[in-house]
Parts: structure tokens; C-alpha cells; sequence
């Protein structure tokens, strides 16, 4: 089973941090959300403190384990909060049911599935993680994920998290977001709320395009890691979201 930490009293909301990350991705707001919800946060495969259980692994397969964590916590229902990769995984469990997902939020994410070009980079990042290392990796990649502007020691901390995974695990999930899907007509049509939190600065991915009411959509002054660069507007979209919705 995936490594996860339980905390706080409330709503459930299930944290699911993306490629390159961990749950202390969300350290800079996991106190304050643990002072509102009961928090359930997870180390996906091949990340830090979560082993590789299985050779491939698809979105839905990672949303798999992650409501096989729900179940042995006896949740029957949850919000999920995917960043970016995470993201990805929220949608596979919502499209395909693997879990109840009563509310979601996208963290910096997209409902695109990978261009063609955008699957070469992927895969050139594989064989450069094989070749190169996880650490040489991290180190000339990470910068991209902040806003110009961003604090040093937030960059340094993230790299510090993602220097924990695996290069078994950074390869398969750069398969899972390769062979993704494209999940622009299920958001369209979609009637479980989700927020959308976007940063203004985020070269990372594409934002979310949708006609759907059911989906909002909010904005951070920050990169790909708006819950390291602003902390305070990053809660304070999740907990207006989660109070009037």
C-alpha cells in the first residue's frame, strides 16, 4: 500500500502531489488545511517514501492505490486535490469511478493529454534520468517550475523533495502522463464541482479549457507551485472552495 499520513477532523480531502514531488510538497499548507479537514496525504509509487508495487503504471492505476488507501481508512467519499500529475490521476478516478469524488481540485494541472512533441520531451527525459541521474535531472529542470521571482529556498526545498524519488519510479510516471488521455470532452460534461487553480506564471502545463459551470476557475501570481511560492492565496482558493461549494 502507498505511504500516507492521516490528520486533522472534517471533510475529507485527499492531497495527491504530482511528478516530482511528495505530500511534503504540501508542507507550506498542510497545517492550516489540517486545522479545517481531515487530511489524507500520499507519496505516489517511486516516490520518496512509497515503493514500486507493479512495473507500469497508468493514471488509473495510480488512482487505484489511492483508493485503496480510502478504503482501508473507511472513507467512502473525498475531495481530491490533484497537483499537476496529480491532477491527472483526480480525472482518471472521476472518469473511470475508481473512487467517489465528491469535489475536486486541480492543482496547476491541465485536462490536455500530451502533444506529440511534448511526448518526445518525455521521453528524452527518460533516457536522461537513466544516463544522468534523478539529481542532474531535478537540478536543470526544477528552476522551470517557479515563477521568476521566486524565493531561493523554495526552489531548494523542492528539489530536495524530488531528489527522493526513484528513477523507476520519475520513468514510469513520465509513461503514465505520456499515454494519458485527453479528457477535455469528460470535464466538459462533468457535474462534480472542481476548482481549477491556475498560476499566472506556469510554463508547465496548459491551462484547463471548458464551458463548464461546474468547473471555476482561480488564479495564483505564481509558477507550478503555487502552494510553495504563496502559500496563503493557495489555501485560500481551496478553502473558499471548499465552504461554498
Amino acid at each position: 500500500m502507498l505511504h500516507y499520513t492521516r490528520q486533522g477532523k472534517g471533510e475529507v480531502l485527499v492531497l495527491i502531489h504530482g511528478f516530482l514531488g511528495s505530500k511534503n510538497i504540501f508542507n507550506e499548507v498542510f497545517d492550516d488545511f489540517v486545522s479545517h479537514y481531515d487530511v489524507i496525504a500520499i507519496d505516489l509509487p517511486g516516490h520518496h517514501k512509497s515503493e514500486l508495487e507493479q512495473e507500469f503504471y497508468s493514471v488509473y492505476d495510480y488512482a487505484s492505490s489511492i483508493a485503496q488507501v480510502l478504503q482501508h481508512e473507511k472513507i467512502p467519499k473525498a475531495t481530491w486535490l490533484g497537483h499537476s500529475m496529480g491532477g491527472y490521476i483526480v480525472l482518471a478516478a472521476m472518469e473511470k469511478n475508481i473512487a467517489t469524488v465528491n469535489k475536486a481540485i486541480l492543482a496547476y494541472s491541465t485536462e490536455a493529454s500530451d502533444t506529440n512533441e511534448q511526448i518526445e520531451k518525455r521521453s528524452k527525459q527518460q533516457k536522461q534520468i537513466l544516463e544522468a541521474g534523478v539529481q542532474s535531472f531535478v537540478d536543470e529542470v526544477i528552476g522551470g517550475f517557479f515563477s521568476k521571482n521566486a524565493q531561493q529556498d523554495k526552489v531548494e526545498f523542492a528539489k530536495q523533495i524530488a531528489y527522493k524519488a526513484s528513477p523507476e519510479g520519475l520513468i514510469i510516471a513520465l509513461d503514465a502522463m505520456k499515454s494519458r488521455p485527453n479528457q477535455f470532452a469528460f470535464i466538459e460534461q462533468i457535474t462534480t464541482p472542481i476548482l481549477v487553480i491556475e498560476g499566472t506564471e506556469d510554463k508547465v502545463v496548459k491551462p484547463v479549457e471548458t464551458n463548464n459551470p461546474n468547473v471555476m476557475k482561480v488564479y495564483t501570481e505564481t509558477g507550478h507551485l503555487g502552494m510553495l511560492e504563496n502559500p496563503r492565496s493557495f489555501a485560500s482558493a481551496v478553502h473558499n472552495f471548499m465552504k461554498n461549494v
